[in-house]
């Protein structure tokens, strides 16, 4: 009897710590939901790519189906994304390798967006720009071709350079700042001095570019730089 009594006894005690192995091991793991993941995988994007709540960029991550249930893991799930893909569009990676190894995938959608200038009407060539024919709205950045205007008092009493439609994004390429044969304002600033005198634009111009004009006062031909609607500024 008591060879069964110790037999008994060290089979219970080896119970006992089997049990308290179990325990221990499954104690560490973590189930997440599909719901989980989708929102984890979010969030691991936004923190991968810069994503701030003030960023233009807009994340459309593909929801996991509901019905590959939970998903155990012994530690957080690893995530990754193919650095050489289409920025726009790609596939992150979800995986895990304890207690028993899974991986999942979620297609991503990034959109750049872009806040610009927008036409609410038709607009004729030669038309002159004014404040209520234009709107600011939202824009994905890869249909954005050209020099963007996001600020519409950038461009108020510009000239159309041809016919615009209403919706239509707008740019500088779109417009005159200034257009042959307008009386523009010429700044000159040289050492510390600033002085503006009144010539003719014998060129079409928009934001940036360089055209001549002549100076009403002394007649002369000059080299300017376009910088607001009818200004420019001398080049020396």
């Amino acid at each position: 009897m008591i060879k069964y009594d110790k037999f008994y006894q060290a089979f219970f005690i080896s119970l006992f710590f089997i049990s308290n192995m179990t325990w221990a091991d499954q104690s560490g793991m973590q189930q997440y939901s599909p719901e989980q993941l989708t929102e984890m995988t979010a969030q691991w994007l936004r923190n991968e790519l810069g994503i701030t709540t003030d960023s233009q960029v807009e994340l459309d991550v593909t929801p996991l189906d509901s019905r590959i249930g939970d998903k155990t893991c012994s530690d957080k799930p690893e995530f990754s994304r193919p650095y050489s893909s289409n920025s726009r569009q790609f596939t992150v990676n979800i995986s895990c390798s304890k207690p028993g190894s899974w991986q999942l995938y979620l297609p991503v959608k990034v959109t750049e967006m872009v806040a610009a200038v927008t036409v609410r009407q038709n607009i004729a060539t030669g038309t002159v720009i004014t404040a209520d024919m234009l709107q600011m709205e939202d824009k994905e950045r890869r249909f954005v071709r050209g020099n963007l205007v996001s600020d519409p008092r950038q461009i108020v009493g510009a000239r159309s350079k041809r016919s615009l439609n209403n919706g239509q994004l707008i740019t500088m390429q779109d417009l005159c700042l200034v257009c042959r044969g307008d009386v523009v304002t010429i700044l000159i600033d040289n050492s510390g001095l600033s002085v503006s005198a009144s010539g003719i634009a014998e060129q079409d111009g928009t934001l940036g570019d360089t055209i001549a004009v002549q100076n009403q006062q002394s007649g002369r031909k000059i080299q300017t730089e376009v910088v607001a609607v009818n200004q420019v500024r001398v080049k020396f």
